[in-house]
């Protein structure tokens, strides 16, 4: 795949030089290396945590038992609606994506398409297939499938919608041969292929109808559907003929999704009766840090952590309002109190670690007076809000709390609103439509992925309306789409900056934290790791094993 990258973390305005680089059908693109953190910011203790299990040599047979929180009646097998983390972790098991995000960030891997090139333009992207895959049933897979799931994409109601909305022509997208797909874009993309690394982007067979996926779904992943219980257990064996030769390990993966607490969850690792618990709470991680019967693993990661506010109307439709948000926290007290010290402190802008990132922007830090000063300017003195919250990822709720805190400083009154995780992302719930409210996200291997995923119109979490009805607003979405189409690197260096300027003097985004990536597992438990990326690598569990 022809590709163009840089160190992700050179100054916005160093133009380096580049080279064009190819994937191969056994490689992966190393698009500028970034190494890990060698410490948290916050308080978080000093001792020694592992990253990963250890190696050795694998051991084939036994059964995975995954603990996680439910969701209740809500959680879905189907990749197209899938929301909650125990949806991803499961569609994780039975689907591959074209391409996904590596363990770097900026590193793409070849899943289903081994390479990407583009015309002149980038205006067509051809996709070249990987070979000797099979579906579950059987069945070949092959360009059919990829065209038929590109036409799946079009239906503004899957969750893969967003981010090749507005982007690809779905109708030209065509098949050249078994092996080969050509997909026309609506306008140029220069870094088009890490627009399909979305966890919801899954490749599903020809044909396929939506009441047989949420049946029994075929994909080509590394395990094979058995039963799903939502709320309850999900089990699913072994896929004998997966692509990555060898892989998996274990015979069974059953994800145990009963849990409504988490020392229940903690209790069940440390009995035996799970073997896996991702996405752990701080203060449960801390608990564990010195565990005999389990091994906590953590690892700074990218999963940013935001308070969104509306730009195009409300409380924060002005500017001043915004910034003295913005400036009204106190990041690093944040992390300690939220997060138990697991994170890094975060600036206001989307995509960090990938290329064109703007990390020579000034880190913003807690000024109340400059706060007090832009809120009585803007005629908002003594203003409140509520700011609705839930438990969808550890310390939404405190963090909340703290800030609201935090705020009162500057005398802006906070009524924080605990809402169930399980509408907080949905219309009913206020999705898209509240004033301000909390999300995350990760891992987003290039600005023109994250910045479709969140800041153009139609994206699917367009929480700010960036690029709506606010002044300038047309032009603001005007210039991503000029960043996004950009083929030159200089020209997308330039263009990028100027997005990324522009956001972080006039966005919505209060970026507070990159949270570290936490999770615990067995004694017995290999293979299994965090990192940079976040939840990726242990939902991918075709790597472990049991001892």
């Amino acid at each position: 795949m022809k590709y163009d990258r840089e160190d992700a973390n050179s100054q916005a305005s160093d133009i380096t030089r580049r080279r064009f680089m190819t994937i191969g059908a056994q490689g992966a693109l190393a698009l500028g290396g970034v190494g890990l953190l060698a410490s948290c910011g916050g308080s978080s203790s000093s001792s020694p945590v592992a990253t990963s299990t250890g190696g050795g040599k694998p051991v084939r047979g036994g059964t995975f038992r995954v603990g996680m929180i439910t969701a209740g009646s809500a959680e879905t097998i189907n990749p197209a609606h899938a929301v909650n983390n125990v949806d991803l972790l499961r569609i994780a098991q039975l689907y591959d994506n074209l391409f996904t995000v590596g363990p770097d960030v900026t590193t793409l891997v070849p899943a289903l398409a081994v390479s990407a090139a583009p015309n002149k333009n980038a205006t067509v992207w051809t996709l070249k297939l990987r070979p000797n895959v099979t579906w579950h049933d059987g069945k070949p897979f092959g360009a059919d499938d990829v065209v038929y799931t590109f036409r799946s994409w079009a239906n503004p109601n899957s969750n893969a919608h967003g981010q090749v909305a507005n982007l690809v022509n779905f109708n030209a997208v065509r098949k050249i041969d078994q092996l080969t797909v050509e997909v026309p874009l609506l306008i140029p993309a220069g870094q088009f292929p890490s627009v399909l690394t979305f966890n919801q982007q899954c490749v599903i067979q020809n044909g396929t109808s939506q009441a047989q996926i949420n049946s029994r779904p075929i994909g080509t992943g590394p395990f094979k559907f058995v039963s799903f219980n939502p709320g309850q257990q999900s089990v699913f064996a072994r896929n004998p003929d997966y692509w990555q030769e060898g892989k998996p390990y274990v015979d069974k993966v059953i994800v145990n999704s009963s849990f409504s607490d988490e020392n229940s969850r903690k209790n069940a690792l440390l009995s035996g009766a799970i073997d896996i618990a991702p996405i752990l709470p701080p203060l449960v991680a801390k608990s564990l840090e010195s565990s005999s019967q389990a091994t906590l693993l953590r690892s700074p990661s990218v999963v940013q952590y935001w308070f969104l506010m509306r730009v195009d109307q409300g409380p924060f439709a002005d500017n001043r309002v915004r910034q003295a948000m913005k400036l009204i926290a106190d990041r690093p007290a944040l992390i300690d109190g939220a997060l138990a010290g697991y994170g890094t402190v975060a600036n206001d802008l989307l995509g960090v670690d990938t290329q064109y990132y703007a990390s020579n922007l000034p880190q913003r830090k807690q000024d109340i007076e400059q706060a007090k000063s832009l809120l009585k300017k803007a005629g908002k003195e003594n203003f409140s809000f509520t700011l609705p919250t839930c438990n969808a990822l550890p310390g939404f709720n405190p963090s909340a709390t703290l800030f609201a805190q935090q705020a009162a400083q500057a005398g802006v009154k906070v009524n924080v609103q605990i809402v169930s995780a399980n509408t907080y992302y949905t219309p009913s719930g206020g999705f898209l439509k509240r004033p301000i409210g909390l999300d995350y996200g990760a891992p987003f291997q290039s600005l023109s992925e994250v910045y479709r995923t969140f800041l153009t119109p139609g994206a699917p979490f367009n929480e700010t309306w960036w690029g709506h009805q606010q002044p300038g607003g047309q032009a603001a979405w005007n210039l991503i789409n000029e960043a996004v189409s950009a083929v030159d690197p200089a020209k997308a260096q330039q263009l990028w900056h100027e997005v990324q300027v522009q956001q972080y003097n006039e966005g919505g985004i209060l970026g507070w934290t990159n949270s570290d990536d936490l999770a615990a597992v067995g004694k017995n438990v290999r293979g299994i790791s965090v990192g940079r990326e976040g939840y990726m690598n242990y939902y991918r569990l075709l790597g472990g094993w049991l001892t």
